[in-house]
């Protein structure tokens, strides 16, 4: 039974609901946006996001601002197929549009919705009234300065760039945040160039941040700014005394919106103007850190770690034998410049041999420092049986919090070596890149172990028989080969010998590949090969280039030589017949075997009557 379109239609639908209604996040968010800061008088919208269909929306007061409109509904949805897996993401949005009255910092309630029986509530969110300028006044006033100069002039305080630090006074090898921000009152439409300073003095590691795509109202001074943070480093100062961070030089593209001169009446009537982008670079102001050295009296397993750190430290074994290996790690743990720890000493016995450590990391930068682990692993080797003991591994650090050196100590550890087995060959180990650790157990390693074969002293081979044969043999196959490599070049020197002697190898070949493209009955493919083995037989047995190859010329180089003209005729006509065949109407149809063997007939004729007239 065959099933028609439409049931095909509605099956794909059934099975697409199917699949999608299983992958539905049962994870309700709700939330609200609104700007953080607006002026006395100004309009801004009110935002409710709830990422599923409500069954019922409460929205609460708003005692402290005026509802101009509000709520206006919609609703957006999107569906995403990835290795099979459908996610299906769906977002209605509540808006208000609410008008601030007066000055303060006022609470907006949170909105509660339902959302099959569940009741959710949205966060409160705190808006700060500022008193601000007024809006309409300052456009006047920036159109007429636009009126009289041509271009507004923007001033430092409408667009700046700072270097903010958490911190201006830090212990050596203590960490403090800096950010990049910028402030705006005008539009930007983007950043032409961005040079950071190079933070000479410091070791810095870059905290990730969203990157920048739009900027954040925020109350800089009781005016409004546009703010938003282009970078964001932890900084590490590697000396004591005054550091300077050098500014920030960016290049903004600001804007603005300019009045185009009046052509006629009708511009004057609908003030006609132009938005175009003028450069505007900006410098931070030099930023001074004041590094205050660490403390004296520091302990003598103190490398110059600053942070909070723990220590956790241990073989994987405590009985091994002789000639094994055992790895001794030792992780810490914590906040700090640990990507600059050294690795702790540990007092292993002399009768270990031990390597480098192995040094691991598993760090993130954020604002609260570096945080996570660093280990080291020792790998050691018992050369002799008996009991070892390793002292207790120390570590120190300094906290800046306390100002205090701290001190951590392990535990001391035994480790049981026995004795080997007879023979034992040793241990692999891998892991590590030593090349003298990947094969244990051998001290010495022979050069040779197989029987040796010995010979008697003084016995020559010079001046008997069989030297006489080998060079005699030598030197008649160096003889050959001479020969046969001068008559080769000799031959190969006459390109058009040459050309002439494989024009017959080269035809067959292309009409080889005719014959395929006639099997696969492509007539086109067919005819373009059979006119390329025609014109490049003719072109390498007269030694004339393809490009200028034609009828006439063909027709007197051949009446030189001995070669009957019927030939001729022949292949002549069958070029003319391939070339028609090319683009010939769509309805006219051609017998692809009759040209293929009318192709090899006529070559082969050819060959007879030309072969002769050349060596």
């Amino acid at each position: 039974m065959r099933i028609g379109s439409e049931m095909k239609y509605l099956l794909a639908n059934i099975l697409f609901i199917l699949t999608v209604i299983p992958g539905y996040s049962d994870d309700i968010k709700f939330s609200v946006s609104a700007p953080k800061v607006v002026a006395v008088g100004e309009q801004f919208r009110l935002i409710y996001s709830l990422n599923s269909k409500a069954n019922k929306f409460s929205a609460p007061e708003f005692d402290d601002f005026y509802v101009i409109a509000g709520p206006s509904t919609s609703y957006n949805q999107s569906t995403q197929i990835i290795n099979g897996k459908v996610t299906r993401n769906v977002s209605y949005t509540y808006t208000y549009i609410l008008q601030s009255t007066r000055e303060g910092k006022f609470t907006i309630p949170p909105a509660i919705v339902v959302v099959n029986k569940k009741q959710y509530s949205a966060n409160s969110l705190q808006i700060e009234v500022i008193k601000g300028k007024n809006q309409s006044q300052t456009k006047a006033s920036a159109t007429q300065s636009q009126i009289n100069q041509g271009l507004a002039n923007i001033g430092n305080e409408d667009l700046f760039v700072r270097v903010l630090v958490n911190k201006s006074n830090v212990y050596q090898g203590a960490y403090l945040v800096a950010t990049v921000k910028i402030y705006s009152r005008v539009n930007l439409s983007g950043f032409e160039k961005v040079d950071l300073p190079d933070f000479n003095g410091f070791y810095m590691q870059e905290i990730e941040i969203p990157q920048l795509t739009s900027l954040e109202r925020e109350n800089i001074n009781g005016q409004i700014y546009g703010t938003g943070v282009i970078k964001k480093y932890l900084l590490f100062p590697q000396y004591s005394g005054n550091i300077v961070i050098e500014p920030v030089e960016i290049e903004c593209l600001v804007q603005q919106t300019v009045p185009r001169a009046s052509q006629s009446f009708f511009d004057d009537f609908f003030s006609f103007n132009s938005v175009r982008n003028t450069k505007k670079i900006i410098l931070s102001p030099e930023v001074n850190i004041n590094v205050k050295p660490l403390p004296a009296g520091a302990p003598s397993s103190f490398s110059g770690t600053v942070g909070s750190v723990n220590m956790i430290a241990g073989p994987d074994k405590s009985s091994v034998k002789e000639n094994d290996a055992v790895t001794f790690k030792i992780t810490l743990k914590g906040t700090g410049n640990l990507k600059l720890a050294e690795a702790p000493i540990v007092d292993f016995p002399p009768d270990f041999e031990t390597y480098d450590p192995k040094v691991s990391t598993n760090l993130k930068a954020g604002i609260s420092g570096t945080t996570g682990s660093k280990t080291f692993e020792y790998l050691v080797i018992p050369r002799h049986a008996g009991n070892y003991r390793i002292a207790p591994v120390k570590y120190s650090f300094f906290d800046p919090v306390s100002r205090k050196y701290k001190s951590l100590s392990s535990e001391e550890f035994l480790i049981e070596v026995s004795k080997g087995e007879k023979g034992e060959d040793g241990n692999i180990i891998s892991g590590f890149t030593k090349e003298e650790v990947r094969y244990l157990g051998k001290d010495i390693r022979f050069i040779i172990t197989g029987p040796i074969k010995v010979k008697e002293k003084g016995k020559i081979i010079f001046g008997t028989s069989l030297f006489l044969l080998v060079h005699t043999g030598l030197f008649l196959l160096f003889f050959l080969v001479y020969i046969l490599v001068r008559y080769s070049t000799k031959r190969n020197a006459n390109v058009i010998l040459l050309r002439n002697r494989r024009a017959n190898k080269q035809a067959k070949k292309r009409l080889k590949i005719a014959g395929r493209e006639m099997r696969a009955n492509n007539a086109k493919g067919f005819f373009e090969e059979v006119l390329k083995a025609l014109w490049g037989y003719m072109s390498d047995k007269l030694s004339i280039p393809v490009s200028e190859l034609s009828q006439e010329n063909i027709r007197q180089s051949i009446n030189e030589k001995t070669v009957d003209k019927k030939f001729v005729d022949e292949f002549i006509e069958l070029v003319d017949t391939c070339e028609y065949a090319q683009y010939a109407p769509a309805g006219e149809s051609f017998l692809l075997e009759d040209i293929y063997q009318k192709a090899i007939n006529v070559i082969s004729k050819l060959e007879q009557g030309l072969g002769r007239n050349n060596p």
